[in-house]
C-alpha cells in the first residue's frame, strides 16, 4: 500500500498490473477491497499499469464545484496530483465504481486531455436538482470518451445510464444481464465487468 497526500491525512493506492507498461488506468473504489485486483485473470490479460484509490465517506461528502473547497473538492485536487505523478505526460484511463463515479467525472473533467477514457460502473444519476445543476456543465465538456455500466438490481439502473450518456459528448451504455453479474445482492460489481472496463479504458493494450 502507498500513501499520497490528502488535507491532514494520506489516500491510499495500490499498483498492479504491468510494472512500467505505457498505459496507465486509474480506479477509484470505496470499502475494503477498494485498493485489490478487480480480476487478476483479466488483468494479466492486459499490457496496462493499474493504480487503485481508496476512498471513503469524508472524501466523498460534497460535490465539488469551482472555486470550492469542499471535502470532495480537495480529494479530487490530491487525486490529480497523484495522475501527475504517476503518469507525468500521458494520456491516462480512469474508472469510478459506485459511490466513487462521482469524484471520477469530476476528475476527468478536471484534467481534460489527460483523461481520454472513463467508465463508469453502478453509479447512480443525481438524485436533486442541485446536484444535477452542479454535474451538467462537467459533463457537457468531458473530453475522455465514456462508457456507463449498469446493471442487475440497481440501484443504478438503465435511467441512471441514459441520464449520463444523453449529457457526455461521447459515451456508450452497457446493461448488463443479470445473470452475468454473480453477486450476492445481484447489484453490478466493477469485477463482473472488469474484461468490459479494461477493454475501454486501456485501448490496443491487451496481449496477443
Amino acid at each position: 500500500m502507498s500513501l499520497a497526500p490528502w488535507l491532514d491525512g494520506e489516500l491510499g493506492y495500490r499498483s498492479f498490473g504491468t510494472p512500467g507498461a505505457p498505459r496507465a488506468v486509474f480506479v477509484l473504489r470505496t470499502g475494503d477491497v477498494s485498493t485489490t485486483d478487480p480480476d487478476s485473470r483479466v488483468t494479466s490479460g492486459y499490457d496496462v499499469r493499474i493504480i487503485a484509490v481508496g476512498l471513503d465517506a469524508p472524501e466523498l461528502e460534497d460535490p465539488p464545484v469551482f472555486g470550492g473547497q469542499t471535502p470532495a473538492a480537495l480529494t479530487v485536487d490530491a487525486l490529480r496530483e497523484l495522475v501527475e505523478r504517476e503518469a507525468p505526460g500521458v494520456p491516462v484511463g480512469l474508472v469510478g465504481e459506485r459511490s466513487a463515479g462521482a469524484i471520477a467525472i469530476y476528475l476527468a473533467a478536471a484534467m481534460g486531455s489527460v483523461v481520454d477514457r472513463l467508465a463508469i460502473v453502478g453509479v447512480e444519476s443525481p438524485s436533486d436538482p442541485l446536484s444535477r445543476d452542479l454535474r451538467t456543465p462537467l459533463l457537457d465538456h468531458l473530453d475522455a470518451e465514456a462508457l456507463v455500466i449498469v446493471g442487475g438490481d440497481g440501484p443504478a439502473a438503465t435511467g441512471d445510464a441514459e441520464w449520463y450518456v444523453e449529457r457526455m459528448r461521447s459515451a456508450e451504455m452497457q446493461i448488463v444481464p443479470d445473470d452475468e453479474i454473480g453477486s450476492v445482492n445481484g447489484h453490478v460489481t466493477l469485477t463482473s465487468v472488469w474484461d468490459r472496463v479494461l477493454a475501454h479504458v486501456a485501448p490496443g493494450a491487451e496481449r496477443r
